[in-house]
């Protein structure tokens, strides 16, 4: 067995520790590329949503290294997310594959059912090894997200454009290689400070939080890698959504509840995909002082089309500028990038202003 999954920001490393801690063989797509969107797009429906053209890309290319299984997350309601493998797994058939395709349904609080759910996949496995494996895998989450956060804030004051880029990928590439779970800690912390290390004093800097579809805010190629496009025009990023989030959520059912008060004055009802929090997060992000927010999804995203509509309203009520993009294979780099220059100009004058009104 030669597993292999889909790419998904630093999920990779997640998922090679832990199905390397299990003593499996892993196939790690390569890195996403032209290429690998091109696969998707000639296979795919037309109006699939990029998510599904991308993942079907790496799944292509690591089965041409000589993957034979793979890994892929379902999911249920009206978001199109939890049709992906099963979609998959007749495309890949069409174009002459015949891989074992594993769909592993998320725990939805039943955290000891998915457990066993898992163990059940893997039948050489036992509980033990499945919770040690998993133990490496989770410490590599929660710290690579930390990474991750400050990251987005330092990035935006480094000395050197690209060095603190490049302090970053050097320790992500570092906690890969270990299975230590101290050192992972002690790695993550040590990143950290040095990257605080490469930056300059900080003016006034603008904030911004960007909102939307879990795999557009979490893998950089499917957004054309926003956030390092904000931080290097000097703004302080806040990605509102990690993997942590994501695997909080289903575990949690009480942090959708909590998001759910907060989005209830302008949604009050999970209509799919990331909806809700897109919501709720605007919210919180407009309470905490955010000098704009931006949303981010695929075309052809229903739930994020609703989203966009109701943050037009969530703007005006509550005095924060609101920009949406939605990205596919024909989203050209030159009209994306005036738009987010435009509305960072958009936030430094109205931030002008404010300053201007009230000390004058």
């Amino acid at each position: 067995m030669k597993l292999t999954y889909p790419h998904m920001g630093n999920l990779d490393i997640i998922l090679k520790a832990f199905f390397e801690g299990m003593g499996k063989e892993v196939v790690v797509p390569p890195p996403i590329t032209e290429k690998t969107l091109s696969i998707g797009v000639r296979n795919c429906p037309e109006f699939a949503c990029l998510p599904l053209k991308i993942t079907l890309g790496n799944f292509v290319e690591a089965m041409e290294k000589g993957a034979d299984t793979i890994i892929m997350l379902g999911g249920f309601g009206p978001c199109r997310f939890g049709y992906y493998g099963q979609v998959q797994r007749e495309i890949v058939r069409d174009m002459g594959y015949n891989p074992k395709i594993i769909i592993v349904e998320p725990p939805h609080g039943d955290l000891k059912g998915f457990i066993k759910n898992v163990v059940s996949l893997f039948p050489d496995m036992t509980l033990k090894d499945v919770i040690n494996a998993g133990k490496i895998a989770w410490q590599k989450m929660i710290y690579l997200d930390k990474m991750e956060k400050a990251l987005l804030v330092l990035r935006a004051h480094e000395s050197r454009r690209g060095i603190v880029t490049q302090k970053y990928n050097e320790y992500v590439n570092y906690i890969d290689r270990t299975s230590d779970v101290r050192e992972i800690k002690r790695l993550s912390l040590e990143a950290i400070k040095e990257m605080k290390s490469l930056t300059k004093p900080a003016d006034t800097t603008l904030r911004i939080a960007v909102v939307g579809e879990i795999y557009l805010l979490v893998e950089p190629f499917a957004s054309q890698d926003i956030f390092k496009e904000l931080n290097e025009q000097g703004v302080e990023v806040k990605k509102t959504e990690y993997i942590t989030d994501v695997v909080f959520s289903c575990i949690m059912p009480w942090r959708l509840s909590k998001i759910k008060r907060t989005a209830s004055p302008y949604l009050n009802q999970v209509i799919g995909g990331h909806a809700i929090y897109t919501i709720g997060n605007t919210r919180l992000c407009a309470d905490d002082g955010y000098d704009g927010v931006i949303q981010i999804f695929p075309f052809t995203c229903t739930p994020e089309v609703v989203s966009k509509a109701i943050l037009s309203k969530m703007s005006k009520d509550l005095d924060i500028p609101v920009m949406s993009l939605s990205f596919d294979e024909n989203t050209g780099q030159a009209g994306y990038r005036t738009r987010i220059e435009a509305f960072v100009d958009l936030l430094m004058r109205r931030r002008n202003m404010n300053f201007v009104n009230t000390y004058c």
